[in-house]
């Protein structure tokens, strides 16, 4: 199959609360401006979707990306595709990979806990009369979830969670290499069950995907208000985006954890851990690599109320650890920009080469785009430069940022 179908990982996330169309530019005052104490975290801009900024408030569109969480898990087959091993074989693709994969992206700080029914729920009506096909609609969604309902009846108690995931049997529908079904809804409820829960967080996965796992991690970052960071209308066009630096990107990719920007959004980073550049200066930062607990673990520059740069240094470590390259990434993050229509672009050190092309037909330009010893990285319109300084010996960069008036 050609790559643009090799892609069952990258799920759109399909919101009611955002158009499905061309993403609309923003000015520099479409975003509030940050707090006067937190200069860096900006603002999420009025009408994007899903945007890269901070929301001015808790949402109940979304789930709490800290303390515990609670995903009730469920197994559907159908009258015309039944399951071809046990619920208990579907379960074990996922878990506890996946709980495992939240500890350690979150250093403990999102305690994700799945509830399984252990057996197949047996939808009331065939796979072929709900037309799911790729960016299936809300009306094909609601049929499903009013079905789920039905099939699981009183024996299963929804209450209490914090939202609910369906693995569908793999058979239901084409295989994940040759179109994309999995995805996430939320931002509205599709059926209420019998004990009067809402299901308005529902990440569906489908078929077998080469991302194993790591593709409900990926629905899962969507109910936590994460955006697609691949190009949702142009999918080759994702390799000059975020590549493989972000499971909201490839989650099949080399690198599986997630930018420094998004841990700090969702909570598990402090303040503390962010440097913070927001005028003109010339200073020195050590960062820690992301994929371990403490230390300095971003260098955020910001200019205008919709775009920053993040400075991060990634390592072969923990969910990395099938890692291409290591180094010191540098990327863009835009508060106005829709998500699948590319809200974060990582700089590439290297332009010229990728890396590791093993890891995929494509997409492999990104591979080797961390800065090293030496290397320095300029952007004259933002008036910033970053001079990679060297690496200490426990695993750490220092990095010289130079923003100039």
């Amino acid at each position: 199959m050609s790559d643009p179908l090799r892609v069952a990982a990258l799920a759109a996330v399909l919101l009611l609360t955002a158009s499905s169309g061309a993403a609309v530019p923003y000015g520099e005052s479409a975003a509030a401006p940050p707090p006067a104490g937190r200069p860096c975290a900006l603002r999420a801009a009025p009408g994007a979707a899903m945007s890269e900024g901070f929301p001015s408030g808790r949402s109940r569109e979304f789930a709490r990306p800290t303390g515990n969480v609670r995903a009730l898990t469920l197994m559907i087959d159908f009258p015309d595709a039944k399951a071809p091993y046990s619920a208990r074989e579907r379960y074990a693709e996922f878990f506890p990979a996946v709980e495992r994969w939240f500890t350690r992206s979150s250093y403990g700080r999102l305690r994700y806990r799945s509830v399984p029914v252990p057996r197949y729920l047996r939808m009331p009506r065939p796979f072929s009369a709900y037309r799911i096909g790729r960016g299936y609609g809300w009306g094909a969604h609601t049929a499903m979830m009013r079905d789920l309902v039905k099939a699981a009846g009183k024996s299963v108690g929804f209450r209490g969670y914090d939202l609910v995931n369906v693995l569908v049997t793999p058979n239901a529908g084409p295989a994940a290499d040759q179109s994309v079904l999995s995805v996430t809804w939320t931002g509205a409820s599709a059926a209420t069950t019998t004990d009067g829960t809402r299901l308005d967080r529902v990440s569906l996965i489908y078929g077998h995907d080469h991302s194993a796992s790591r593709v409900l991690s990926h629905e899962n970052g969507h109910i936590f208000g994460l955006p697609d960071l691949y190009a949702a209308d142009d999918f080759q066009r994702t390799d000059s985006l975020a590549g493989q630096w972000d499971s909201m990107s490839l989650d099949w990719g080399l690198q599986g954890d997630l930018l420094a920007w998004h841990k700090w959004r969702l909570g598990w980073l402090d303040d503390a851990q962010i440097g913070c550049v927001p005028a003109t200066a010339a200073r020195t930062f050590t960062l820690s690599p992301i994929e371990i607990p403490g230390g300095r673990k971003a260098v955020v520059i910001p200019y205008g109320r919709t775009r920053a740069y993040v400075i991060e240094a990634r390592d072969a470590l923990g969910n990395d650890d099938g890692a291409c390259r290591t180094g010191v990434l540098v990327y863009q993050v835009r508060t106005d920009v829709d998500s699948g229509r590319g809200p974060v672009t990582v700089r590439d050190a290297h332009p010229g080469t990728s890396a590791c092309d093993y890891s995929s037909g494509s997409f492999n330009s990104l591979n080797d785009a961390p800065f090293r010893t030496g290397e320095r990285f300029h952007d004259s319109a933002a008036r910033l430069t970053v001079q990679v300084l060297g690496r200490g010996p426990a695993g750490e960069w220092a990095v010289r940022v130079t923003r100039r008036p």
